[in-house]
This record gives structure tokens, sequence and C-alpha cells, in this order.
């Protein structure tokens, strides 16, 4: 009988998900606006239109626009969806003008990232409509009253985004020894197979794949594993909780300036 032997490895994790009643929230925090903007000042540094003077304007006004997403009243979340948070992040970023200068820009961004994070991308409108979405909503005339400004900016959001599919992927073990870690499992040694434990019980086993045990998994049998270790959408882990291990809210900041760059060269000039 094989002695079962913990696999080590040196990962760091950071969750940017939080547990609410079996619910995910998204979370953001203040220096990864920072990030963001300092990302945007970069990027501009050498155009006609660099972000010039750069930095925070004012550390208050941007901790409250940071902070008002998630929001509670009587205990419960003020802005409970996705959609909910992106809009309240957009709206105190672009209004409360927070930086001396790209707040239009970094509006956008931030919360193009966000909705990235959360899982949707910003994709069905054109540039032109979006740049005057942006436009209209940094000068208040999105619609004829103000208070109605955050539902507005909400219903554009949602309608001209679209959810992000995540299918079964092939994993190195590598990756799926991340995926489990995160999901609270761990991997133990077990001579020719990796034994899959949680809270000391030994739950199921997998086969060391290739020669070095370390050869790739195939979507079908990340798909049956799943199944067994109850990581599937009615135990609230669809597969964008599963794949999603400690990524950063602009990790795909370089593919969202691609799709939108026009939109935020327009709004330089402004």
């Amino acid at each position: 009988m094989s002695t079962l032997r913990p696999i080590e490895y040196c990962f760091h994790f950071v969750r940017h998900y939080v547990s609410l009643n079996h619910k995910e929230t998204l979370m953001i925090e203040y220096h990864e606006v920072v990030s963001i903007h300092e990302y945007l000042t970069k990027h501009y540094e050498f155009s006609e239109d660099p972000i010039s003077p750069p930095g925070v304007k004012s550390v208050e006004l941007l901790e409250s626009a940071v902070a008002r997403p998630f929001m509670t009243v009587n205990g419960k979340d003020a802005y409970p969806e996705v959609m909910d948070k992106a809009a309240a992040l957009f709206h105190g970023i672009i209004s409360n003008h927070t930086f001396h200068n790209g707040n239009k820009r970094v509006a956008l961004l931030v919360t193009m990232c966000f909705m990235d994070k959360g899982g949707y991308w910003l994709d069905k409108c054109s540039d032109i409509d979006l740049y005057e979405f942006t436009r209209k909503t940094a000068a208040h005339e999105i619609c004829k009253d103000r208070k109605d400004e955050f539902k507005t900016i909400k219903a554009f959001l949602k309608t001209n985004s679209r959810k992000r599919k995540y299918e079964e992927q092939q994993l190195s073990f590598h990756s799926l020894y991340q995926h489990l870690t995160n999901a609270g499992f761990s991997i133990e040694d077990d001579g020719d197979f990796y034994a899959i434990m949680k809270n000391g019980k030994r739950i199921t086993k997998i086969l060391k794949k290739g020669a070095s045990g370390k050869e790739p998994y195939d979507p079908p049998y990340i798909r049956s594993l799943r199944r067994k270790l109850l990581l599937t959408p009615t135990n609230g882990w669809d597969s964008m909780r599963f794949y999603q291990v400690s990524t950063g809210l602009t990790e795909n900041i370089g593919e969202l300036v691609k799709l939108r760059g026009k939109v935020l060269d327009w709004l330089a000039k402004i």
C-alpha cells in the first residue's frame, strides 16, 4: 500500500470573489483603479493626448467611488448584480472627477475590466455609441433627470454586453492543481495515481498522465472529475468560477484596450 504524500507548490492565490448566500460578489480595490489609471498614463505618454498631469486628484472621492458598488442598506447589498455594481462604479468615477486628467478614459476602462472579471464583455455596441454614452454620462446628458442616471447607465451596459462563455478546457497538471486548490481540495501522491483530498478525507483519485505524471488532462476527463467532486453549476461551481483562479482585475486589459481603442482615443480629445 502506497503512502500518500502531499504535492507541494508555492502558489499565491488572491480570491476576488467572496461567498454571500451562495452567490458570488465581485470585488474591486482602490489600488486596482489607480493601476488602470497608471496603465493608461503610460499608454498615452507619447501620444498627442497624454494624461497630464497624471495622478489621483482626490483620494476621498476615489475611495467613495470604489466603495459605492459594495454599499449595503439594512444589511443587504444595495447593488446586488454585476451590472448594478458596474453602473455604480462607472457613474462614481466619471462623476467624481477623481483623477487630475483622463477621468472618462479611466472610468470606461475600469468598468470594462470589472465587467470582464464578472464574466461580461461590453462589445455589442458600436464604438461611436460607446463614445457618445461615455461623453454624455460625463456631461450629465444621458437622461433628463440626474436621479435617473444610474438606471440609464445600467440599462446601456446590460443591453450592450454579453456573457463570456466558458467551456471545459484541457488542463495541465499544474493548472488542475491550482483549480482544485482554489475549490478547497488538496492533491496527494498515491503511486500511479493522485489522491484528491478534502478535509483530510479521500474523495477520489486521478491517473498520473504520461511518463512524468504531468501530461495534460483532456476536457471529457475534467468534466467527469468535476461531477465527482460536485464542482458543477447546481453546486455553485459554474465553469466561470472553476476556471478563474487568482486572476487580477487587469488580466485582460490589453485585449480590452484593443477592443475599444478608438473610443479611448476619441475620449482623449475632449
